[in-house]
C-alpha cells in the first residue's frame, strides 16, 4: 500500500526535482504567463505584452499562445482572450476570482500554479470523487487562508508519471494537443477530500504523494515557482 510519507530523503529529492522541472517549462511558464497577465480571462492582453514579458519575438508569442494556452485560450487580431468555459471538457472545479465564478478544467495541481497569480484572491470548489464530500480551498497571491474539510490533500505524481508526459512532450518540441492532454491526464489528477480518500490514487500511481493542502503550497518546488513568476509578470505581493 502506498503512504503519504514524504520525510527528507533520497525519494523526496528526486520527487521535488521532477515537479520543479515541471513548473519551470517553457509551456508551463508560457501558459500561467497568460493567466496571470488576463488574470484568468477577466481583461484580454496583447501579445506584444506578453512577447516582451517572455522576451520573445511577437510572431513566437502568438504562435505558442495557440499551442501552450490554457483551454479556452484564443489568439485574435493580436489580443489573447482566456475563457475556460470554451475548453473541451467539462468543468472539474469552480473558482472564484473577485465577483467572477466559472469552471475550469486541468488537474489539481494546476491550481497551486496559477493562484498565486490571481489578484485579489481565489476561492476553489470541488467534489470529492471517491467520498463525495465538497472541498472548499481559499488563497491570496501569498498564502493558503483556508481549508476544508482540514484534511484534504493535493495529489502530486512521481517522477516516471505519464502525467508529466504532455509537458515533456511540449518541451521536447513536439506538438501537443492541449485539450487531449486536459481529457486525457487531468481527469486522473483531482483534489482529495483526505488522505485515506486517496488511497486509490496512490495505487493507481507508483511514487505519487499526497500533500496537506498547506504542506504542498510550501513546498520548494512551489516556493520557487512563485518567486519566478511573480519577477517575471511584476505582480508584486
Amino acid at each position: 500500500m502506498s503512504t503519504i510519507e514524504h520525510g527528507n530523503g533520497t525519494g523526496l529529492a528526486d520527487f521535488l526535482a521532477k515537479l520543479s522541472w515541471a513548473n519551470t517549462t517553457e509551456p508551463l511558464t508560457f501558459g500561467y504567463a497568460v493567466i496571470g497577465l488576463t488574470n484568468f480571462g477577466e481583461r484580454p492582453v496583447g501579445i506584444t505584452r506578453l512577447a516582451e514579458v517572455l522576451d520573445l519575438p511577437v510572431n513566437q508569442a502568438e504562435v505558442r499562445a495557440g499551442q501552450w494556452g490554457w483551454p479556452g485560450t484564443r489568439v485574435e487580431n493580436g489580443i489573447i482572450t482566456v475563457n475556460p468555459e470554451r475548453a473541451k471538457s467539462a468543468p472539474r472545479r469552480r473558482l472564484q476570482i473577485g465577483d467572477r465564478r466559472f469552471g475550469v478544467s486541468g488537474c489539481a495541481p494546476d491550481i497551486f500554479l496559477y493562484a498565486p497569480l490571481l489578484r485579489p484572491s481565489l476561492q476553489v470548489e470541488e467534489t470529492c470523487t471517491v467520498t463525495g464530500t465538497p472541498i472548499r480551498l481559499v488563497f491570496t497571491p501569498s498564502r493558503v487562508e483556508h481549508v476544508e474539510p482540514a484534511g484534504a490533500v493535493l495529489p502530486l505524481p512521481g517522477p516516471q508519471s505519464l502525467l508529466y508526459s504532455c509537458a515533456e512532450a511540449a518541451s521536447n518540441g513536439e506538438e501537443v494537443d492541449a485539450d487531449a492532454c486536459d481529457a486525457s491526464l487531468c481527469s486522473q489528477a483531482p483534489l482529495f477530500s483526505s488522505a485515506e480518500a486517496a488511497r486509490g490514487w496512490l495505487d493507481a500511481h507508483p511514487g505519487g504523494r499526497v500533500f496537506p493542502i498547506r504542506e504542498a503550497w510550501d513546498l520548494s518546488a512551489y516556493r520557487d515557482y512563485r518567486d519566478r513568476m511573480s519577477a517575471l509578470l511584476g505582480l508584486g505581493s
